[in-house]
């Protein structure tokens, strides 16, 4: 399994200057938190809470001397997640992820991220620190009035500008002066911190913060300092929910879907679970790296079963596709009338950016039980560019590339047991 080295939002190399001794890099880093306290203190003043006209329903009450309410600010929001579940807690948990992935999204859609992170491991790394620290890193989220729904309940998880500043101000305050002692495990949360804090600062309108890269330097600065006084990186090997076994690294054995601190060096791993193939690896790690390996779980005595499959596309992959159905124990036929099917629809749209073309891949893909859908996925890929020397040919290596990934990812998500259940 290959493994992608992870960039973070801005690239910045990370130097541990030997002439420095641990004190003296201590000192630098409180020297660059006072000033980016001071700072987004500063900022946060010049941003007003949004002037917001009650609804109709509420506007009683507020002449009556009553608080607005969280859902008055929903129109001022910058960011927003929906979410659904059974309670109350799963509802806004639901809500939260959603958010977390809208900042990811806001962010790359400014940022350029680096090559190595086109599939976007970095990103479902800080989605899951997000959603797993949600306690301490969105104290400024507002949630909406809950909604009684078919299935259950229903919220909207939002931020203001105000409450983004809010929040970043919250972050930096909140950072340890001494993170030179810290345990590997706090350290991190420090490095999300300011991560998250990145984040946010880009999804504020460039209308509301006039001098944000006076900003973004100063976040620069506090970041270089954070990251001289790493001693160790951390990786996360993700299987989908439900899913348990264990990583061994070193002679140790570590839960999956869990984050994983080690000091600098070069490993192997071996991935063990009930049911599923084992997987084997390596990785480099570095001081204050931060990696995310999205498993794919092959079923193991899963036994031959035969599906009808068709591939849409202009360019010729149901070879490929066919391959990696194959590595799951599925055999694809041209039997229409198998009560099992897979559909896989590729478009390409292009665009032209300077002398350059860019080229977008789209992956619908459909699952049918009996002939009634049962899963389906879109997947847009990150833009890649062409000339007109090599377009035709990379279009057709990338879209062989990302569908047939697609496919295996999709596959190793689904409860295949339940699929081909009778």
């Amino acid at each position: 399994m290959k493994i992608r080295f992870l960039s973070i939002f801005l690239i910045l190399s990370v130097f541990v200057t030997s002439q420095l001794s641990a004190g003296e890099k201590s000192e630098n880093f409180n020297k660059a938190k006072s000033k980016a306290e001071a700072a987004f203190d500063e900022l946060d003043g010049k941003i007003p809470e949004p002037a917001v006209q009650p609804a109709a329903e509420t506007k009683e009450k507020t002449l009556q001397g009553a608080f607005l309410t969280d859902d008055d600010f929903l129109s001022f929001a910058v960011l927003k997640g929906r979410g659904t579940g059974n309670n109350e807690k799963s509802a806004k948990m639901s809500a939260l992820a959603e958010l977390g992935n809208s900042i990811v999204v806001n962010v790359s859609s400014v940022l350029q991220m680096s090559q190595e992170d086109i599939n976007g491991e970095y990103s479902q790394y800080f989605k899951e620190d997000i959603k797993t620290r949600s306690d301490v890193f969105l104290k400024g989220v507002r949630f909406t009035k809950l909604k009684k729904t078919g299935e259950g309940f229903e919220t909207v998880a939002f931020m203001t500008e105000k409450d983004i500043t809010n929040t970043i101000s919250y972050l930096l305050k909140q950072m340890p002066s001494d993170i030179d002692a810290l345990d590997p495990e706090k350290f991190d949360d420090v490095l999300t911190a300011i991560y998250l804090s990145y984040s946010l600062l880009y999804a504020v309108s460039d209308s509301q913060v006039k001098e944000r890269q006076k900003y973004i330097i100063i976040l620069n600065n506090l970041k270089a300092e954070i990251e001289k006084l790493a001693v160790s990186g951390s990786v996360y090997f993700s299987a989908r929910t439900g899913v348990s076994g264990k990583v061994g690294i070193a002679g140790k054995e570590y839960d999956l879907n869990k984050k994983i601190h080690l000091k600098p060096g070069d490993y192997n791993f071996l991935v063990k679970s009930k049911g599923y193939k084992t997987q084997s690896g390596k990785f480099a790690l570095a001081k204050g790296d931060r990696k995310f390996v999205e498993l794919i779980m092959i079923p193991e005595n899963l036994g031959k079963k035969e599906v009808f499959l068709r591939v849409d596309s202009s360019v010729r992959m149901i070879d490929d596709i066919e391959k990696v159905l194959l590595d799951f124990g599925i055999v694809p036929t041209q039997n229409k009338n198998l009560p099992h099917q897979i559909v896989v629809v590729v478009k390409g749209t292009s665009a032209k950016v300077d002398n350059y073309e860019k080229y977008t891949v789209e992956v619908d893909l459909h699952t049918f039980k009996n002939w009634q859908k049962f899963k389906i996925t879109h997947y847009e890929h990150r833009p890649f560019f062409v000339t007109q020397q090599n377009k035709k040919e990379k279009i057709r290596e990338e879209s062989k590339k990302i569908s047939a990934a697609v496919v295996k990812k999709f596959l190793s998500s689904i409860d295949l047991g339940e699929f081909f259940a009778e």
